[in-house]
């Protein structure tokens, strides 16, 4: 076990210290993640709904501290920090819990033939606990979301933040001691990438990983080989359309701003622009002055 410093990427100041997981551990930490976990699953959907709306609520009044941590941390300006991390978090939290319970509800599986006196009922049971592995692009919105979505499900947590965002991973814990879910439902290992192997080959059930192309395949092989699920985030090649009859003035405001977004480092950010124009075309000149600023 060793410590890892975070540093605000536009000045260099050191912003804290946190302690690494030995990869050796990992194991540990998912079983005592386990241990909480079937309480936590036992509890209707309803009622973990009331926790993750709780915790909007704090996370609403804690929005400020947040977005400041996310802009010290990360380096994207304050306005993407609430626009594009925090408040995103509050709005799913709030639509998991009005929408989970009926998302996560039994339903009734009609029968017929031999078994028309049978019934039979289609239900959602917990996984046990989940892995996380997060961005440092949106270290903030990515994994939170996938955290909630894992807790209204009725899972436990393991998180493993980005080695450059630690203070961000470690306060999505927080935020959800906070609004009263068990101590030890979620629980954040830090470390580089042996520890996010070690996590990958533990037992948790399933894997959230969002990061580069080359580790995702070594995730989704190790997560294959192992007989558990993967969700896998990995970039992508994103084009924009220009229909013959937009606003080019919008156009263009948007799709600078979809481009150049956190300085461009977003999954869905515009790479490609198709302008269905004739020889007068109004949209280059225009997106050229727009990305000169």
């Amino acid at each position: 076990m060793g410590t890892l410093d975070s540093f605000n990427p536009a000045t260099g100041e050191m912003l804290g210290t946190v302690q690494t997981a030995d990869p050796g551990d990992v194991q540990a930490a998912v079983d005592a993640v386990a241990a909480v976990q079937p309480f936590w699953g036992e509890l209707t959907p309803a009622d973990r709904g009331r926790y993750l709306r709780r915790a909007a609520e704090i996370l609403a009044g804690d929005l400020e501290e947040v977005a400041r941590l996310v802009t010290s941390e990360q380096g994207k300006p304050i306005t993407e920090a609430h626009t594009m991390e925090v408040v995103p978090t509050i709005e799913a939290l709030r639509w998991l819990a009005d929408e989970g319970p009926e998302i996560l509800a039994e339903r009734q599986v009609k029968m017929g033939g031999l078994f028309l006196g049978k019934r039979a009922v289609h239900s959602f049971e917990p996984l046990g606990v989940i892995g996380v592995i997060a961005p440092w692009n949106y270290p903030w919105s990515i994994p939170f979301g996938e955290v909630a979505i894992a807790l209204m499900a009725g899972n436990g947590v393991v998180l493993k933040p980005s080695e450059l965002t630690p203070l961000i991973g470690d306060r999505i814990r927080q935020s959800f001691v906070k609004a009263g879910v068990p101590e030890g439902l979620v629980t954040v290992l830090q470390g580089a990438g042996d520890v996010g192997r070690a996590l990958v080959e533990s037992s948790v059930r399933k894997v959230f990983f969002t990061g580069s192309v080359a580790t995702g395949y070594a995730v989704g092989a190790a997560c294959a080989a192992r007989m558990k699920g993967a969700v896998l985030e990995l970039g992508g090649k994103d084009p924009a359309i220009i229909c013959a009859d937009a606003d080019i003035g919008n156009a263009v405001d948007g799709i600078a701003w979809a481009g150049f977004a956190n300085s461009g480092q977003t999954c869905s950010g515009v790479e490609r622009v198709y302008v269905v124009a004739d020889d007068d075309d109004p949209f280059h000149p225009k997106s050229t002055g727009a990305a000169r600023g």
